[in-house]
């Protein structure tokens, strides 16, 4: 190298100096920007958005699942399981796992019964978990389980079980899929019997896997059901559902109930239904929707005659009238105003106790007349008409007893006979219960103790009641009750029921019911009922039973309601072990000759009625005399009770709620919030059944 060529080399050196220096700042200020770059997009994942990044991750990789608590079993009163809860299979699916959307929902489709394209459609969302069938049979999970089908699996679930079927199915009532109580003591004792549920987190992997089940809160442990066992007992409900179901046939009724109670307690043995249904069932589900309702506690009646014991048990304990006095029954036909009430068979006397004994509705009259509005109304009260008894079931209505300076005298005279004001079979069991214990009145209750998952006794029923008859009138008003079933020409209006092996005392009871299109009584149908004490002598069991429209041969309460009162009588008696009456069908004969006339003024012979020997409401007679004639139309009460209440606005749930606690059915258009109902809010409806509209939010309203 020459000298030129060495200096120009040198010369250059610092110029390729200053470019390798600027190229390494300028490397390192890029690799400076991205590293922070880096650190400001680190600090944001990390700091400002480091809350929802997490949330999210946690959503991806942690599922929280819902353990449901065990629920709590119903017992009878001898312990037997009535309600109780198994496991079951559920198959669900894991969408995002299944491979052959098609063939899996062809094999799904086979196995459980399903539609295809709505399988189809389930499998092919893009979800980490829907439901495909639950609560599924073991054969069918066994098929899902062959078919091995990725993305499908099987988890266990509990179920509510009713191992006695429609034994008692109303009462009971049932939960829905998810363990909720919707009908019957389940929903009404939904808290107690539901327990506290968890919710649990399980972990998963990317692709929705489950790969710890482990809890990851093991504190929370789910809470089992509180048990409760109730005052029924299976035994003496069957033989109740089984004469129920009896009467209903013989007779081609509509609709009926019988109530068993204790009458030293109030609690209640047996209350039955009918239509009725087995909560196992779906299509019985269905039906509760449909009318199978406990209509001892949701349905409220004008009872007719049966009422003559508290009007006359009112008289007595006031000092009105005495059992022996006699009443001038006018023959039959006594005038008030424009109206005529009737009976039936005509008598021109009776005495207090034979007003009882032959249902004079003109006697019943007489009798509300010496003791007044004021103090009749006061005393039915206090049988406890007109207010709900708090029994534990839902849905139960208080009846109807308008305040006494609505009555007038009309009023007065059909409240006497049960006409103008409506009750409950489970307020008239209790009223009756108090006969029968010498005059106390126990609230109805239909549970007997409730106790936690531990055993601890939560809740025990101690009777409590209060005084509403003197012990002297209840007891003067058992022989008067006792005389219905005196055979012979002096016959009460049960002189055809018989009661084997025990003595029983009781009342008839044939009302006309409401039209709910003319709102008169109608002259061909009836509510046949018949409510009586057993044994008589030391009353033990208050029975009261309830036969809606009958269509057969016969209307009258002895002959339609008395035969099933006396199967009840003599088999619930007898599986208690109370001993019997021997020989008591004779002894009954006999004394029914000896009172014969001893009760009914006497007549002079020419105007003897030859073969008709009893006044009472269980003879044939002219189907077309109304106790109250010339006006047909019924007294203004329990129409005030059947007015539509306002639902439109409320949810389903709500309004279903609503409904059915006043008393009322329900048909459903739609989905969403009540738009619109038939009838309109707070007009009358006696059929009691409701149309609802309902439309989703924001809809707009219906015409």
């Amino acid at each position: 190298m020459n000298a030129h060529t060495r200096r120009r080399s040198i010369e250059a050196q610092p110029v390729i100096g200053r470019w390798v220096r600027v190229r390494v700042c300028a490397a390192a200020a890029l690799l400076t920007a991205g590293l922070a770059g880096i650190a400001v997009k680190a600090y944001g994942i990390q700091v400002i958005d480091g809350e929802r990044y997490r949330e999210a991750a946690r959503r991806q990789h942690v599922r929280t699942v819902e353990v449901p608590a065990p629920r709590g079993v119903i017992y009878d009163a001898t312990g037997a399981e009535l309600a109780v809860t198994a496991g079951v299979d559920s198959v669900y699916a894991n969408p995002r796992q299944v491979v052959d959307v098609a063939g899996t929902a062809a094999a799904l489709a086979a196995a459980l019964g399903l539609d295809v394209r709505a399988l189809e459609a389930k499998l092919s969302s893009h979800r980490y978990f829907t439901w495909i069938k639950r609560h599924v049979s073991p054969a069918e999970a066994a098929a899902v389980r062959a078919a091995g089908l990725p993305g499908i699996a099987l988890a266990r679930e509990p179920r509510r079980y009713y191992p006695f079927k429609q034994l008692a199915g109303p009462v009971l009532g049932f939960a829905d899929i998810d363990g909720r109580g919707l009908d019957g003591l389940e929903r009404a004792l939904d808290d107690l019997l539901r327990g506290r549920r968890v919710r649990r987190a399980v972990l998963r992997d990317a692709r929705g896997r489950t790969m710890l089940a482990g809890d990851l809160d093991a504190d929370a442990e789910p809470v089992a059901g509180a048990s409760v066992t109730l005052t029924i007992d299976r035994f003496v409900q069957y033989a109740a559902e089984r004469a129920l179901a009896d009467a209903i046939a013989e007779n081609r009724a509509a609709a009926g109930t019988v109530v068993v109670t204790e009458v030293d307690t109030g609690r209640v043995l047996a209350l039955a239904s009918w239509p009725t249904y087995d909560p196992n069932d779906p299509a019985g589900r269905a039906a509760a929707r449909r009318g199978a309702r406990n209509r001892a506690v949701t349905d409220a009646y004008e009872l007719g005659s049966i009422m003559k014991v508290f009007t006359v048990g009112a008289a007595l304990d006031a000092g009105a009238v005495r059992p022996d006095q006699w009443i001038d029954t006018e023959g039959g036909r006594y005038r008030i105003g424009r109206k005529v009430i009737r009976d039936v068979h005509p008598e021109d006397a009776l005495t207090v106790a034979g007003v009882i004994k032959h249902s004079s509705n003109v006697g019943a009259v007489k009798i509300a007349q010496r003791l007044g509005a004021d103090r009749l109304y006061a005393a039915l009260r206090r049988f406890g008409f007109g207010a709900r008894t708090g029994i534990e079931l839902p849905g139960e209505r208080s009846g109807v007893i308008r305040p006494p300076d609505r009555w007038g005298d009309i009023g007065l005279a059909t409240h006497a006979f049960g006409y103008g004001m409506t009750a409950t079979p489970v307020q008239v069991a209790a009223a009756l219960g108090a006969v029968g214990n010498g005059g106390v009145l126990y609230e109805p209750r239909i549970v007997r103790r409730v106790r936690d998952a531990d055993g601890r006794v939560l809740y025990e029923h101690e009777p409590a009641g209060i005084r509403v008859l003197r012990p002297e009138t209840a007891a003067a008003l058992l022989p008067m009750l006792a005389s219905v079933f005196d055979r012979g020409k002096d016959g009460g209006t049960a002189r055809f029921v018989r009661v084997e092996g025990f003595r029983a005392g009781g009342k008839t009871g044939t009302a006309h019911k409401l039209d709910p299109q003319t709102h008169r009584y109608s002259r061909d149908r009836y509510l046949s009922s018949f409510i009586g004490l057993a044994p008589i002598d030391d009353p033990k069991i208050a029975v009261v039973v309830v036969i809606d429209d009958p269509r057969g041969e016969h209307h009258f309460g002895g002959q339609v309601a008395g035969p099933a009162f006396a199967r009840i009588v003599t088999e619930t008696l007898a599986y208690l072990g109370v001993p019997g009456t021997g020989g008591q069908e004779k002894d009954r004969a006999a004394a029914g000759r000896h009172a014969a006339g001893s009760e009914r003024g006497a007549a002079p012979p020419s105007s003897e009625r030859g073969g008709v020997g009893s006044a009472g409401d269980d003879e044939p007679a002219d189907e077309s005399a109304l106790p109250f004639a010339d006006d047909a139309r019924a007294p203004a009460g329990e129409r005030d009770g059947d007015r539509a209440p306002a639902l439109v606005g409320l949810p389903l749930a709500a309004a279903l709620d609503a409904a059915r606690d006043a008393g009322f059915d329900v048909t459903v258009e739609g989905s969403g919030t009540v738009v619109a109902q038939q009838p309109a809010p707070g007009a009358a409806c006696p059929e009691r059944t409701l149309h609802l509209v309902l439309a989703p939010p924001g809809a707009p309203p219906a015409p």
